[in-house]
C-alpha cells in the first residue's frame, strides 16, 4: 500500500513536470528512472557497491563505489551496463536491493545521470 502511494505521488509529480516541458523533452522524461544496488566483497576488508540506474528495463548508467575498511571510497561512473572484471569473477553479489524509482525532483542530484546527460 505504501509503495502504491509513493508511486502515485511520483507519477503525479512527473505529470506536472511533463506539462512544463516541450513535447520532445516530455517524451524523454516520461519513463521513470529507478536505481538498484548490488554489493560485492573486495578482499582484504573492502567492498564494491554498484548503483545501477535503469529506465524502461534497460541499464542506462552504473556507478561503482569501492570502499576500504576505513570507509575511504573511490567512485567511477560508466554509461550503460558495467561490472568490473574482479566482480565478474566473484560471481553473484552478496547483497542486493530492489529497484526504487527516483523522484523527478531528485534526478539532478545523481551524478551518473547528469554526467552522461541521461536526464533533461
Amino acid at each position: 500500500m505504501k509503495k502504491l502511494l509513493i508511486l502515485a505521488i511520483i507519477l503525479a509529480a512527473a505529470a506536472t513536470i511533463s506539462a512544463e516541458l516541450s513535447p520532445s523533452e516530455a517524451a524523454f522524461q516520461k519513463s521513470p528512472v529507478s536505481i538498484r544496488i548490488e554489493r560485492f566483497p573486495r578482499p582484504p576488508y573492502s567492498g564494491a557497491t554498484y548503483y545501477i540506474y535503469e529506465r524502461d528495463g534497460e541499464v542506462i548508467c552504473t556507478k561503482l563505489e569501492v570502499c576500504n575498511k576505513y570507509d575511504q571510497c573511490e567512485s567511477e561512473y560508466k554509461k550503460g551496463k558495467y561490472k568490473d572484471e574482479f566482480d565478474v569473477e566473484t560471481g553473484d553479489p552478496y547483497g542486493k536491493e530492489d529497484p526504487v524509482v527516483i523522484p523527478a525532483s531528485k534526478l539532478r542530484k545523481h551524478v551518473c545521470l547528469t554526467k552522461f546527460k541521461l536526464i533533461k
